[in-house]
């Protein structure tokens, strides 16, 4: 079976699958990558695994060798430069009079080309923007639109709960999340409440929600007549995460 390793990049929204190429490569490690776009620095996420090869869905892209200090010295400078880049990115978007914003700016590891973030609501013609910045960097410009969800986990911040924001700590690809989540939850149902940094409905509404379909699908309706040992009680509250329920004697 194929043995791949995944790696971590900074603007990915998941991690990569490599062939680790024999290398003595274990989890923590920082490799450098030939990828779609070019070389590439990440973070090894665990040691090189086997998987079955109907799980590969295009032919493994090789790890090059494992990062060395002078790789992870270049790898610092040019995160500096990206957002040394930004300030210039802003000017530019403001002078061209686009509807956009300017979220990152990520100069590739191979120095093929910079990779500038931003978010918009719309298409946006950004022909000349990418002339523009072209002529101020001296480099290749490759432009990538996206959304608010996106936007947020590159940006990082707290969420309502106190914790690092979920898309930020798990990554992975962003999963519907539906206002039916919300009632399931017996959660209010104010959007000043159930939404995100982002605007949208928090991605955590999504990791209990089977359990509270479950145990109501189990469970007696609520304001239902029961039998207890202490005699009839009506059924007021669910207590979910302990699968209990709240009654009231009668």
């Amino acid at each position: 079976m194929p043995v791949v390793v995944p790696v971590k990049f900074p603007f990915a929204s998941r991690d990569l699958w490599f062939d680790p190429q024999g290398l003595d490569i274990i989890e923590a490690d920082y490799a450098i990558c030939s990828t779609e776009r070019g070389q590439e620095i990440g973070l090894v996420t665990a040691d090189p695994f086997e998987v079955e090869e109907s799980a590969l869905r295009a032919p493994l892209k090789p790890v090059l060798r494992i990062a060395t200090d002078a790789d992870l010295d270049r790898a610092d400078e040019l995160a500096r430069r990206g957002e040394e880049a930004m300030h210039g990115f802003r000017n530019l978007v403001k002078q061209n009079d686009l509807d956009m914003k300017p979220v990152g700016v990520e100069y590739l590891f191979g120095g093929e080309k910079a990779v500038f973030y931003f978010a918009a609501e719309d298409r946006v013609d950004f022909r000349q923007l990418v002339k523009d910045l072209s002529a101020r960097f001296h480099t290749r410009v490759d432009m990538r639109q996206i959304g608010v969800r996106d936007e947020t986990r590159l940006v990082g911040g707290i969420a309502h709960c106190g914790q690092e924001l979920c898309c930020a700590r798990f990554g992975g690809q962003f999963e519907p999340v539906s206002i039916r989540m919300a009632k399931e939850q017996d959660l209010p149902l104010n959007s000043a409440k159930i939404s995100g940094v982002c605007g949208r409905l928090m991605c955590c509404l999504r990791y209990e929600f089977e359990a509270y379909k479950d145990f109501k699908g189990r469970a007696p309706k609520k304001k239902a007549v029961i039998d207890t040992p202490l005699g009839k009680a009506r059924i007021q509250e669910y207590d979910t995460p302990r699968e209990q329920l709240i009654l009231r004697l009668e």
